[in-house]
């Protein structure tokens, strides 16, 4: 859904916390998103529910860690204000939010939590979908004992099939200069007339090469397009428990490309 500004008079996200148009505060910024943990105790619990591997995420709940690398969230029991804050690469501290509103400081950090979940995810799914590629091509290799070139010739043409058989991740995609969103089994387009999404088909050059278009999982400005989360085809169920769960492996790195450790935020 989309506010109007109170200083320049554009629309924006109601999530937006400043206006991308002029820079000024959004003082009715939306924060509370669908079944957001409400305090710090609820949010270890939840992330404890779902297996999120913190330590390896580098996620501190109810601790005011110094280490460089770091989101985090804690109780100041000197001020009794809630702080979220980000450790970066070099070590130095960027507050998120510092205040009494225990509910408006787990959803800033739980946000982001789920923002990390999702690009964690989908490195993996692009990683597992590699590894069973070629573990695939392995094992026809091995049983080459006779008919080679039959066999050869059944595994080029199976070969195309057995890629674009791995679907694309939900996320955004930036195709011939229009950006488009993945959602289970849907396309949909940013229509920039009517500033708002659209179901569309797309060309089977984007469904079969669809990670040489990748963009993000998460909305991002530099998409081009809006939150697709505040559409009319975004379904509440993308907040459900069952979104969360994965089969987490202890031995991948969070601290990828997507993770900019020298932002703010």
């Amino acid at each position: 859904m989309k506010i109007q500004c109170d200083y320049c008079g554009q629309m924006i996200p109601e999530t937006a916390q400043v206006c991308p148009n002029c820079g000024a505060a959004n003082s009715r910024v939306k924060r509370t998103a669908y079944g957001v943990p409400a305090t710090i105790e609820e949010l270890r619990a939840y992330c404890s529910h779902h297996n999120l591997p913190l330590s390896d995420m580098r996620v501190f709940i109810g601790e005011d860690y110094r280490g460089a690398k770091a989101f985090g969230i804690y109780r100041d029991e000197r001020t009794g204000h809630f702080i979220v804050y980000k450790n970066k690469a070099d070590g130095t501290r960027a507050v998120r939010y510092e205040g009494d509103d225990e509910a408006y400081a787990v959803n800033e950090l739980y946000l982001k939590i789920k923002e990390r979940v999702d690009e964690q995810k989908s490195h993996m799914m692009k990683r597992d979908s590699k590894v069973s590629g070629e573990i695939i091509q392995r094992s026809i290799l091995k049983s080459l004992t006779f008919k080679i070139i039959i066999i050869t010739t059944i595994f080029s043409l199976a070969l195309p099939l057995l890629r674009t058989n791995i679907g694309p991740a939900r996320g955004y995609y930036d195709y011939r200069n229009h950006t488009y969103y993945y959602d289970r089994s849907d396309w949909y387009e940013w229509d920039e007339s009517y500033e708002e999404w659209t179901p569309t088909r797309v060309d089977f050059e984007l469904k079969k090469n669809h990670d040489d278009y990748w963009q993000s999982a998460t909305w991002r400005e530099e998409n081009g397009a809006g939150d697709f989360s505040e559409s009319a085809y975004f379904s509440e169920s993308d907040w459900e428990d069952d979104d969360w769960d994965y089969d987490w492996d202890s031995g991948d790195s969070w601290d990828s490309s997507y993770d900019d450790w020298d932002s703010d935020w």
